[in-house]
C-alpha cells in the first residue's frame, strides 16, 4: 500500500511538472513587449546570455531595467513564453531557430537592438608559432574567395546541416586543439551524435590549411575562456562574441561576421498547434528517438559512473589513510591534514576542479576525466577523514585502555575493538557522502567532461525542450544514487556487527 501511494505521488508530480513546462501553468502576465522603448517601463525583466555584450549594453542603456543572466538560453526562451520574464535579448538567428524547432507562445521583434561581432578567441599562451598571424591570414583568404560567405549562407541562412567533405592533413606537423560549446546551433552543435555547424567546419578548414591534426574539447561557456587563458586549448571557435572587455585578457582574431541582436517576446495570440499529450509525445520523440539521442544519455551515464566510482574508491582510501596517519595525535601530521581538509572543504567544488584542471594539472597533461576523478577524490577523502574522526571519537576511550590491558597492540586494538564499534556511527554518514558526491559530479562540464548533465544540456540545445531532458537526467541521478547505496548496503553487514544476520554470524563462528 505504501509503495502504491509513493508511485501515485510520483505520477502526479511528473504530470504537474509536464503541465507547467508544456504550458499548463503560467505566471500572471503584464502587457506583452512590442518595442524596445518599453524597456524603460517599471518592473520589466529581460533575460540575456551570461557574459554576452548585450548584458552590459542593456544595463547602460536602461539603468532601471532588471537584467537576468542565463547560462542556458533555452530556459530563457521558455521563461518568456511562461511570463516569468518579459523578453530575452539574443542573436536573431538563434531566436529564429528556436521558433522553427517548435518553441511556441513567443515571437521576435522586427527591430534590432544591436549587432555583435564574432571572432576566434586565441590562447595567449598557445605553443603554435605565429598562431595569430596564421589565423588572420587564413580568415583573410576565406573572405577573399567568398568561402566564409558561402558557409554563412549554407549554415545560417539556408539551414543546410550537411558537413562538406573537408580533407585532413596527411602528415600533420602541428596539433591544433579547439574549444567549442556544442550547444549553439547552427554554429556548434551535435547532429547524429557528432559535432556539426559553422564553427566546426571553420576549424576543420583551418586545420587542413595549417597542415595540423585537429582535436575538439567541449566546454560550458562558463569555462571556455578559462580554457584558452590557461593554454588547455589553442583557440575558441564557438560563436564567440568580441568585446573590448574580453579583449583585455583574451586575444581575438580578425572579425568573422556580425550577428543581429533582437528580442524574443511573448506572443499573446499564439496557440499551440499540438494538444498536451501530443506535445508530450513530440517532446519524447525529439529527446530520445530522433538522431538516436538516447545514445548520448548512455554515454553520459558511463562517464558519470566512472568519475563517481573511482572517486569513491580512491577517496575512501585517501580518507582512511589520512585518519590512520593522524589518529595517534602526531602534531605535524594533524596540522597539515587539517589545513588541507579545511582548504578542500572550504572551496566550492567547481572552483577546485578549475584550479586543478587549468593551473595545477595543466603541465602534466592529464585528461579532463582524470582531473575530475582527482578533484572529487580529494573532496570525498576530506569528508571521509572528518567522518571517521567523529565516528571513532564516539567510542569510549576506555575500550582502548581495556584492550591494552589484555595485551592488544595499538593497531590490533583499533581494528578489533574500536573500529567495529565506530562503524555504526560511520556508515549512515558514509552513505550520505556517496549521495552528495554523485550529485556534485554534475559540474564536471566546466572542465570539458561530457557527463550525464552535459549530455542533457546538449540534447536541450537541439530540441529546445526542457521537460524530458531535465526529468531524464534527474531520474538517472536518482537511479545511480540508489544503485550505489544498494551496493554499500550489501557490504555493510560485513563491517557492522549489528547488521549481520544470524546465518552470517554462524558462518563466521564456524570459520567458513
Amino acid at each position: 500500500m505504501k509503495n502504491k501511494k509513493i508511485i501515485t505521488l510520483l505520477i502526479l508530480l511528473v504530470t504537474a511538472l509536464g503541465l507547467c513546462v508544456l504550458g499548463g501553468c503560467r505566471a500572471d502576465k503584464k502587457e506583452a513587449i512590442s518595442s524596445f522603448s518599453q524597456f524603460t517601463e517599471p518592473g520589466v525583466k529581460v533575460g540575456v546570455g551570461i557574459n554576452c555584450p548585450e548584458e552590459k549594453s542593456l544595463q547602460e542603456d536602461y539603468p532601471e531595467l532588471e537584467v537576468i543572466g542565463y547560462y542556458d538560453t533555452k530556459l530563457g526562451y521558455k521563461d518568456v513564453a511562461e511570463g516569468r520574464i518579459d523578453a530575452f535579448v539574443y542573436s536573431r538567428r538563434q531566436l529564429e531557430l528556436a521558433i522553427e524547432e517548435g518553441t511556441t507562445g513567443v515571437r521576435i521583434l522586427d527591430e534590432n537592438y544591436m549587432s555583435n561581432s564574432v571572432a576566434v578567441g586565441i590562447s595567449p599562451v598557445t605553443e603554435i608559432p605565429n598562431f595569430t598571424e596564421r589565423l588572420n591570414t587564413f580568415i583573410a583568404e576565406i573572405k577573399a574567395d567568398d568561402t566564409i560567405d558561402e558557409m554563412l549562407d549554407r549554415w545560417v541562412v539556408r539551414g543546410d546541416e550537411e558537413m562538406p567533405d573537408i580533407p585532413e592533413a596527411e602528415n600533420p606537423k602541428i596539433h591544433l586543439t579547439v574549444a567549442t560549446a556544442g550547444t549553439e546551433p547552427p554554429y556548434t552543435y551535435y547532429r547524429n551524435n557528432e559535432l556539426n555547424g559553422f564553427d566546426i567546419e571553420l576549424a576543420k578548414r583551418f586545420a587542413y590549411w595549417m597542415d595540423a591534426d585537429l582535436e575538439f574539447k567541449i566546454y560550458d561557456y562558463g569555462g571556455i575562456i578559462a580554457a584558452a587563458l590557461s593554454g588547455d586549448v589553442d583557440c575558441i571557435m564557438a560563436d564567440l562574441y568580441y568585446s573590448e572587455e574580453r579583449a583585455e585578457s583574451l586575444p581575438f582574431s580578425d572579425m568573422l561576421f556580425d550577428i543581429d541582436v533582437t528580442a524574443l517576446v511573448r506572443d499573446e495570440n499564439a496557440k499551440s498547434a499540438l494538444g498536451f499529450w501530443e506535445s508530450v509525445k513530440n517532446s519524447f520523440e525529439k529527446t530520445f528517438v530522433r538522431e538516436s539521442r538516447w545514445k548520448m544519455f548512455v554515454s553520459g551515464i558511463g562517464t558519470t559512473l566512472l568519475v563517481t566510482f573511482m572517486s569513491i574508491i580512491f577517496g575512501t582510501l585517501l580518507g582512511f589513510i589520512l585518519f590512520m596517519i593522524c589518529r595517534n595525535g602526531n602534531p605535524w601530521a594533524n596540522a597539515i591534514t587539517k589545513f588541507c581538509v579545511w582548504l578542500v572543504q572550504g572551496m566550492p567544488a567547481v572552483v577546485l576542479l578549475m584550479i586543478l584542471y587549468y593551473i595545477i594539472m595543466l603541465p602534466l597533461n592529464f585528461s579532463a576525466t582524470s582531473v575530475a576523478i582527482i578533484g572529487f577524490m580529494l573532496i570525498f577523502g576530506a569528508g571521509i577523514y572528518c567522518d571517521l574522526t567523529t565516528a571513532v571519537g564516539a567510542v569510549d576511550s576506555g575500550q582502548l585502555e581495556a584492550a591494552y590491558a589484555l595485551g592488544y597492540t595499538n593497531l590490533k586494538a583499533f581494528f578489533k575493538i574500536v573500529l567495529p564499534q565506530a562503524m555504526p556511527h560511520f556508515m549512515p554518514v558514509y552513505k550520505g557522502e556517496i549521495t552528495g558526491l554523485i550529485k556534485a559530479t554534475a559540474i564536471v562540464g566546466y572542465i570539458a567532461v561530457q557527463d550525464i548533465t552535459k549530455m542533457g544540456d546538449i540534447v536541450r540545445s537541439r530540441t529546445y525542450e526542457a521537460f524530458f531532458p531535465l526529468i531524464a537526467v534527474a531520474i538517472i541521478y536518482f537511479i545511480l544514487a540508489a544503485l550505489l547505496i544498494a551496493i554499500v548496503n550489501r557490504i555493510e553487514p560485513r563491517i557492522d556487527p549489528r547488521k549481520r544476520s544470524p546465518e552470517l554470524i554462524k558462518k563466521e563462528v564456524e570459520g567458513k
